[in-house]
């Protein structure tokens, strides 16, 4: 267990944390971004594009085999056929587990996962400059806005590295704050919240807890 420094915190840049509460852009653990929730159609999301901004590039896991097939035909002299059987393999073992996916890169920042057809997964970089949680915006102090979350879910967040996850509530922060306790990358900060843990994802037995409620 760690707990959160007292005079060290000067570590962690200082800079305006409190903005205009826009509710469009309210981070809602285990509901969605704004009026945006969990659970919807890309049509019923579509709905809100003039907020979340126009798709800048898409992805769907039903086109991965097509594609890797492609790849294995134009470098076929690099590739035998049993390298091509085995990332089938994992492709289709990842496919049963997940089911379909799709995913939508958005001009502000934004990126949404799909599974099956209902939204799943909310990514966010530091474009994404109005999104805030209860009117902390997450793109800036990192300290404060950890602190804020632990408060306000009553939850101790785990830490690994550079990664904070508030495993209850399936939200995970990359590069806001390290383990010792300095201010992660600015240019790799990134913030993911979902419905339900990550599939797939890395066991977080070797993660510590952050002491701060």
């Amino acid at each position: 267990m760690v707990s959160l420094p007292g005079r060290n915190q000067n570590k962690i840049n200082v800079m305006p944390t409190n903005i205009p509460y826009d509710n469009n852009w309210a981070l809602l653990p285990g509901v969605g971004l704004g009026k945006v929730a969990f659970e919807m159609t890309r049509l019923q999301v579509n709905a809100f594009k003039n907020i979340l901004g126009e798709i800048t590039a898409e992805r769907n896991s039903l086109s991965q085999k097509e594609q890797l097939l492609d790849t294995f035909h134009m470098l076929k002299d690099f590739f035998t056929e049993e390298d091509l059987k085995t990332a089938m393999k994992a492709l289709e073992e990842a496919g049963a587990q997940r089911g379909v996916i799709e995913t939508e890169h958005r001009a502000t920042g934004i990126t949404l996962e799909y599974e099956d057809g209902k939204l799943t997964e909310f990514f966010a970089d530091d474009r994404a400059r109005q999104l805030h949680f209860q009117g902390t915006a997450v793109f800036s102090n990192p300290l404060s806005l950890i602190k804020k979350m632990a408060s306000v879910l009553q939850e101790n967040p785990l830490i690994k590295d550079d990664e904070l996850v508030f495993q209850k509530h399936n939200i995970y922060l990359f590069s806001f704050i390290c383990e010792d306790f300095t201010e992660g990358s600015t240019d790799n900060r990134t913030m993911m919240w979902r419905k339900h843990p990550r599939p797939l994802g890395l066991s977080l037995l070797d993660y510590q807890t952050m002491q701060i409620i």
